[in-house]
């Protein structure tokens, strides 16, 4: 069974800001990701993570290369059957991008208003899809009266309101806490095992691709330096990059001791006593 997305020696360059050679964000990526897997992509900044996503759903067109969903090369869509496709395609976004004038349900409409769905079907949904991220009782919420992770929650139902084939989440758990990442990745797995959603995970976060990716790849300066199953990443890592990635730095424990000899001090306890107090 061929794989639902595949992308084939993709490359997207821009125009220099100044006269000379063009800045290229992707180099030659190759990656085949199967149906019904979930798929970390796992980068620092300035990888070309979010290029490389925008590119996956042509809202960026590569300068080369190929991407081919469901047996479709989007490079040979006319722009008519390419906004029929991205239909099948949901993203969610790591600031939400949810309509502050509209509340939580009618933030879940808005696709499938713009798809042409009856109203009271698209309510129907709606409050159906509410129900499954938990938010049923935050229907009439505004984005501005809800907390992050509840406007995730929000964000989530409606990527996936028109009933996508794929998943494509942008650093989506960047702006929330680690409780609340987790619940959020909880979400999305059991989402994945109910629709059997392809889900694509791109973030800057290895906790977050230890937690939910089956397989990924790893991006460093444009280009993917290693992929393979999580656990044997995790496990040994072959890469530079992945390995800078896993390894936390020394100084930011000696950061972190800083950080909490300071809170202590200001509650008028030192760190050694508490420290010694917690061990005992």
């Amino acid at each position: 069974m061929p794989p639902i997305l595949a992308i084939e020696k993709l490359s997207k360059s821009f125009p220099a800001v100044r006269a000379g050679d063009d800045v290229r964000a992707l180099s030659d990526i190759d990656l085949f990701i199967e149906e019904g897997e979930i798929f970390g992509i796992i980068g620092k900044s300035g990888a070309g993570k979010s290029t490389l996503v925008r590119c996956i759903n042509f809202l960026e067109r590569p300068t080369s290369g190929e991407i081919v969903f469901n047996g479709v090369c989007l490079s040979s869509l006319s722009k008519a059957e390419l906004y029929h496709t991205r239909q099948s395609m949901g993203m969610i976004f790591q600031q939400f991008n949810l309509l502050a004038q509209r509340n939580a349900l009618r933030n879940i409409c808005f696709p499938l208003e713009v798809a042409g769905w009856d109203r009271q079907k698209a309510r129907q949904r709606a409050s159906e899809l509410l129900e499954l991220v938990g938010m049923s009782d935050k229907a009439g919420a505004y984005p501005a009266q809800l907390s992050g992770g509840q406007r995730q929650r929000v964000a989530i139902a409606r990527a996936i309101a028109a009933n996508p084939r794929i998943l494509l989440c942008d650093e989506a758990t960047s702006a929330l806490d680690p409780e609340t990442t987790h619940s959020i990745l909880a979400l999305l797995k059991d989402i994945n095992a109910r629709y059997g959603i392809t889900i694509i995970v791109i973030t800057h976060e290895m906790p977050v691709i230890e937690q939910i990716a089956t397989r990924l790849a790893v991006l460093d300066e444009g280009r993917i330096v290693e992929a393979g199953r999580t656990s044997e990443v995790f496990a040994a890592p072959q890469s530079e990059a992945a390995r800078r990635m896993l390894v936390r730095p020394q100084h930011e424990d000696g950061l972190i001791a800083a950080a909490a000899r300071r809170y202590f001090e200001s509650q008028g306890m030192a760190l050694e006593e508490v420290i010694r107090d917690y061990a005992q």
